[in-house]
């Protein structure tokens, strides 16, 4: 005889995705605790809408001092070689 008591079941929708080696660390390294889904779910901005991506940068972690300086080095030396494009 079965039991049917179950006062609370849940069934969530599962997809099976398949990664790279290289990819799956990439994903493992913003893990932070919870679920693979969560981070997909923090890190991917819905497609095609601004106010999306704006909450998705909003989210990232504060850069370092050093990252900053980095990242203001690379949009620099990309803007000159478009403006050199452009001309």
């Amino acid at each position: 005889m079965f039991d049917t008591g179950c006062a609370l079941c849940y069934t969530s929708h599962v997809k099976t995705i398949s990664l790279t080696e290289s990819a799956y660390q990439r994903l493992l390294s913003w893990k932070t605790g919870g679920t693979f889904s969560e981070v997909v779910e923090r890190m991917v901005p819905c497609k095609g809408t601004l106010g999306a991506v704006v909450e998705a940068a909003q989210s990232l972690p504060e850069l370092s001092d050093a990252d900053f300086e980095d990242l203001e080095r690379m949009v620099h030396s990309t803007r000159h070689k478009l403006s050199a494009t452009w001309s």
